[in-house]
């Protein structure tokens, strides 16, 4: 142990701990830019397929074993209800300073609205809140990720010696 580490009541073991925990945050940190490249790739996809229509494409035998598809007022009603809940369960985490966790799951749902609304048809007028709203809630997890990294560092200063 330095004279500088005694100075601040630090060991090696409280180095250690600390530097794991700000590798945890950038590993978190580069995987939600990591899915946000990826849903601006999927986005630019969509951009430029959005006159297309999956269900006219498809074979006569498999549109009527899926039916017709649901209009684009209902996909939007699940869109939004994605995103209410998705804002709920990002601010609750961020009031309760809950550990971020790093999983693409969010990547397909955020994504699958393009789809969904390629079967009526409909990418082109529903293109932009898709995209708005998807990069307002990486938003959200992003703030999370920075609270929640400056609360444990911050709160990790005032630790004692016997970590």
């Amino acid at each position: 142990m330095t004279k500088n580490d005694q100075s601040k009541g630090g060991t090696a073991t409280h180095t250690s701990r600390r530097q794991k925990i700000r590798d945890n945050g950038h590993h978190l940190a580069r995987h939600n830019l990591w899915e946000l490249f990826l849903f601006l790739l999927v986005s630019i996809c969509a951009y430029n397929v959005r006159e297309l229509n999956l269900f006219t494409m498809a074979s006569e035998p498999l549109r009527q074993l899926l039916g017709y598809p649901p209009p684009a007022y209902m996909i939007s009603i699940a869109l939004a209800v994605y995103f209410g809940s998705s804002v709920v369960l990002g601010l609750k985490a961020l009031a309760y300073r809950t550990k971020p966790t790093s999983t693409w799951n969010h990547l397909g749902y955020r994504s699958a609205f393009y789809f969904f609304y390629s079967f009526t048809g409909s990418i082109a007028e529903h293109f932009l809140p898709v995209l708005l709203l998807g990069l307002l809630l990486y938003g959200l997890d992003q703030c999370h990720l920075r609270l929640y990294n400056q609360g444990t560092m911050h709160g990790f200063d005032g630790v004692s010696e016997n970590l």
